[in-house]
This record gives C-alpha cells, sequence and structure tokens, in this order.
C-alpha cells in the first residue's frame, strides 16, 4: 500500500511538522547555504550527487528496517518494497503513538493519544485515496523515502570512503507536508550528512534541524537488516473500523 507519514513517511513527517510546530519558533531571515569544503569544484560534486542517488535507488532492491531518531519523533519501520508491504510504530514526544500495518491496498492505522482516533482500533484506510499524498507509504521508485530528500541535495562532497555531506532544500521536497511558513525561512540550505555502505546503499541520512531552530536537534534516518524477512498480519476484524472520513481529509485523502 501506502502510508508513509513521510521517512519513510511517518518519521519524517512527524518530525518535521510535529516537531517544527512544536517548538513555535517565529520567522527568521533566511539563511544562505555555506559551501561545502571543495564545493566549488563541480565535477566532484557532480559525482557525489550520482553516488548518493545511486545509493538512494538501491533501497528500492530489498526489505529494509528504517529507524528515524530525532528530539520530537523516533520511529522504526520494516519494509519489504517488492511484496508491496509494510510496518510503521511512531512515538511523537511522551504522548502519541501510532502504528500502521500496510499490505498492497489496504493499510491498518492504530494510535493512542491522537485527537479523533479510538484508541485500541484500528482504522482500515484505502491505500488509493492516498496515493501521492505526504502518507503515500512505499511509493513506486521510493520506498524507502529517501529519494525525495536526496534530489533536494546541494553543495554534496565526498568527505571519505562512504561519507557525504552538503545541504538540503526542504521547502521544495514533495510531499514531507513542510510549509515555508513553517521552516520561518530557513529551510532552503539545511546542512546534512549520509553515509553509504560496502554494497553502494544509503545507510544513514543525518538532517542538522538546528539551523532551523536548536530545539529540534538532529534528526537521524538509518537503514539496516536488508534482505531480512518482514512479517505483516491483518489486524483481527473484530478489531478494525474504517477510518473516518474527516481523518482522510486531514492526512490529504484524495
Amino acid at each position: 500500500m501506502r502510508i508513509r507519514l513521510a521517512t519513510t513517511g511517518l518519521g519524517v513527517f512527524a518530525a518535521l511538522c510535529i516537531g517544527l510546530a512544536g517548538c513555535g519558533s517565529t520567522a527568521a531571515p533566511g539563511v544562505t547555504a555555506t559551501p561545502s569544503a571543495g564545493s566549488s569544484d563541480a565535477s566532484p560534486a557532480s559525482a557525489a550527487t550520482a553516488e548518493l542517488t545511486a545509493a538512494a535507488q538501491k533501497l528500492n532492491d530489498d526489505t529494509v528496517k528504517v529507524t528515524l531518531e530525532s528530539a520530537a519523533v523516533t520511529s522504526t519501520g520494516n519494509l519489504d518494497p517488492k511484496a508491496d508491504k509494510a510496518t510503521m510504530s511512531v512515538k511523537v514526544g511522551n504522548s502519541s503513538n501510532i502504528d500502521l500495518r500496510s499490505i498492497g491496498q489496504d493499510a491498518w492505522l492504530q494510535a493512542t493519544g491522537v485527537p479523533g482516533v479510538e484508541p485500541g482500533k484500528w482504522l482500515h484506510i484505502d491505500g488509493a485515496r492516498l496515493a501521492g499524498t505526504t502518507f503515500d507509504a512505499l511509493p513506486d521508485g521510493d520506498a524507502a523515502g529517501a529519494g525525495k530528500f536526496v534530489e533536494r541535495m546541494a553543495d554534496v562532497t565526498k568527505s571519505a570512503d562512504g561519507a557525504y555531506q552538503g545541504t538540503i532544500d526542504l521547502t521544495k521536497v514533495a510531499g514531507s507536508g513542510v510549509s515555508v511558513d513553517v521552516l520561518g525561512g530557513k529551510g532552503n540550505s539545511v546542512p546534512f550528512t549520509a553515509k553509504v555502505d560496502d554494497s553502494g546503499r544509503l545507510s544513514e541520512l543525518t538532517i542538522d534541524l538546528t539551523t532551523i531552530d536548536p530545539q529540534l536537534g538532529k534528526m537521524t534516518t538509518t537503514y539496516s537488516d536488508f534482505g531480512a524477512s518482514v512479517a505483516v498480519t491483518e489486524p483481527p476484524a473484530a478489531d478494525v473500523v474504517e477510518a473516518p472520513e474527516s481523518l482522510l481529509q486531514a492526512l490529504g485523502a484524495k
């Protein structure tokens, strides 16, 4: 299916939307990217960008565990792009928890501490209605959600074997759920670092949100457990209800 609170979805969306909205910072003047060492050399920068792009695309080739850690949100997901199934567990602050199961065109969401969601019940969602939204999980060609960030990177340089750095324009990351107003004019050149493993796969992406607000800290997403079995089962029918239209509209459903 699809339902991704954006890193894989859930994590990135929650960190950037809930986290940024919660910090309450006021708008500030925009910042200009500080070029990384060697970024004036077009050839190395271009090659580094191409390598990161290829590394992100490799995340579509096998099952993968996606773990996100940030000041506001932590999440863990297990994805199987070829079988089109996934699980995701998200904790927002100290009061809200969200669990997601996705199989084909069906998704089930269970949450505590979230307005409008009955605790203990699984909300069934038709994934077709979420295609193209922030909550589109396992989208074609970018199952782990890294591609949308890589394509908005700039000043990319390779600092060591398998290590990269540069800036990313969060205001132009499609489906990230981030508004320019929320970013306070500081989202167009946010520093990042990335790591690629020996098999050429993206293994870590860290976005330094302190340039937007010091309270946000860094948001680190790791990709691991490639090839491990991913088991996803439908919730018991007695525990499932259809998601209310109001919630679907809030998710941006079509």
